[in-house]
């Protein structure tokens, strides 16, 4: 019994620790991106949202591990409760985890469809563009690689909604033009996020 309720308590932390890695998103992404790809979807299911939202919290998690991995000292004043500034867990195993997401978000993406893996794919490269490549720290590349996370979140859910209620996974014409309109909206306005940062960002 001990056995199990120490497994337990390991399980319910890495729970935990995945949660913290995703929980200051919840506004700023799964919801805005849920509720834009349910809009221009054909009428969703609670299974095909379950779906959906599973496949977007792995993206959102990858993307957010590789970021934090990068920025764990700005994290110390702008964040301290999230995983790596509190110390549940340490910079090399955030490194690991996060490549093998982006492994499992590829191979999840591939049972569901072409189009969906491609999206995916995309998503894992402005991901690298942004942390790996420090595109990030360039204010117009850091944008547009925002821009491009967003969208490319947003399509790959409206796919997937596409695939499970209409039996296939291509977007029509309006869904396109509204994808259109929204690259230009973000582009204009998510730069206004950062202004919680500024305080860490001129110590670091």
């Amino acid at each position: 019994m001990s056995n199990f309720a120490a497994t337990t308590r390991s399980a319910l932390r890495h729970c935990e620790t995945a949660w913290l890695f995703t929980e200051s998103d919840f506004k700023t992404l799964i919801f805005p991106v849920m509720v834009f790809a349910t809009v221009v979807s054909p009428r969703p299911k609670l299974l095909a949202l379950a779906c959906t939202v599973c496949w977007l919290w792995f993206h959102l998690f990858q993307f957010n591990i590789s970021n934090q991995s990068h920025s764990a000292d700005e994290d110390i004043v702008n964040a301290p409760w999230r995983p790596l500034p509190s110390g549940r867990i340490n910079v090399e195993d955030s490194y690991t985890l996060r490549w093998a997401l982006l492994v499992f978000c590829l191979g999840f993406s591939s049972l569901l469809s072409f189009n969906v893996f491609t999206t995916s794919g995309v998503f894992t490269v402005f991901m690298i563009l942004h942390d790996d490549l420090r595109l990030g720290h360039h204010p117009i590349f850091r944008n547009l690689c925002n821009v491009a996370a967003y969208v490319t979140a947003g399509v790959g859910c409206s796919l997937i909604l596409y695939l499970i209620l209409a039996g296939e996974s291509s977007l029509d014409g309006t869904s396109i033009k509204a994808f259109s309109c929204s690259v230009l909206v973000i582009l204009l306005t998510i730069h206004a996020q950062d202004a919680a940062d500024v305080s860490s960002d001129e110590l670091c």
